[in-house]
């Protein structure tokens, strides 16, 4: 019997939710919150994976598949030219502040 998934912690819910290529705006891929919260953890803030797991609540190994099939679809829009949509996932927003230590630029926002 298969275990329960565990619902991933996101800091806030995305503004932009789909990205669309100038030259096929028929195409998309979709990217869930989770895999772009992985995305955004590492690439964009810089925070090690081990942390980035600890801010979503999930083990390493979670977050390290999360995020290489978010770059791995990330790469495919790119490389083909397809719009990117961003919807689904298992996941929870954080309510009231986030428990990010030091705060990552979503939260300063909040």
């Amino acid at each position: 019997m298969p275990r329960n998934v565990k619902p991933r912690m996101v800091c806030s819910e995305f503004k932009h939710k789909v990205f669309t290529s100038e030259e096929n705006q028929k195409e998309y891929i979709t990217i869930s919150v989770d895999e772009l919260e992985a995305i955004r953890l590492c690439d964009l803030e810089g925070i090690e994976q081990e942390e980035a797991a600890k801010r979503m609540e999930i083990s390493r190994g979670t977050f390290q598949r999360i995020l290489y099939s978010a770059r791995k679809k990330a790469a495919k829009a790119l490389c083909e030219g397809k719009g990117v949509r961003i919807e689904g996932g298992n996941y929870i927003i954080s309510r009231g502040h986030c428990r990010c230590k030091p705060r990552c630029k979503n939260c300063s926002k909040i």
